[in-house]
């Protein structure tokens, strides 16, 4: 074999342990939260959230490889949680929506709202956010979905701007709103 081949498969075997990340070590997640009652409570609910996460050693080490494996392989049958839209004017002419889903069982002993930002392009209609939904929804949480400004076809641009994730005051209007129509909820903001 040339000099030249062995050089190419090893930066390309270099690119590949990049890119999966094979070679980081899984660790506890770091989780901060200003009051720590609502921690304790937190980790009361989720006790898995301490412990390291051991991704699956071909594709688990890497959100991008992942992607593309779900888009290839997809879901077979994806869940349509049934909620509300709710429709938000704000003071720069905008109109924002996000969808509100209620719990499917009162499994949990607090009202926690699950609020929830979607990757860039998408909103409550994506697949996997419907499959967090529907997960959340069946464990007893509350979830709200900012649906992108422009990203729904069924809700017009009422502004001359879309959505940014420079700029936060969309995630921020839904936060403000679910807190006025939900007062005593504890909120755990999702974001992919």
């Amino acid at each position: 074999m040339s000099p030249a081949f062995l050089a190419v498969v090893a930066v390309i075997l270099c690119i590949l342990f990049r890119l999966l990340n094979v070679n980081s070590q899984p660790q506890i997640p770091q989780m901060f939260c200003r009051d720590g009652q609502f921690m304790e409570c937190f980790n009361k609910i989720a006790p898995m959230l301490r412990e390291p996460y051991i991704p699956t050693r071909l594709w688990g080490f890497s959100g991008h490889i992942q992607t593309i494996i779900h888009s290839i392989i997809g879901r077979v049958k994806c869940p349509w949680p049934l909620g509300e839209r709710v429709y938000l004017a704000l003071t720069d002419g905008s109109t924002l929506t996000y969808d509100l889903y209620q719990p499917l069982i009162n499994g949990v002993e607090d009202d926690i709202t699950v609020a929830i930002c979607p990757g860039i392009g998408n909103s409550s209609e994506s697949v996997y956010i419907r499959t967090f939904v529907h997960y959340a929804q069946c464990h007893g949480y509350r979830c709200a979905v900012l649906n992108h400004i422009g990203v729904l076809d069924s809700v017009q641009v009422t502004s001359g701007r879309i959505f940014t994730y420079g700029h936060t005051d969309d995630y921020s209007a839904m936060i403000n709103h679910l807190l006025k129509k939900y007062p005593t909820t504890n909120i755990v903001s999702v974001g992919f």
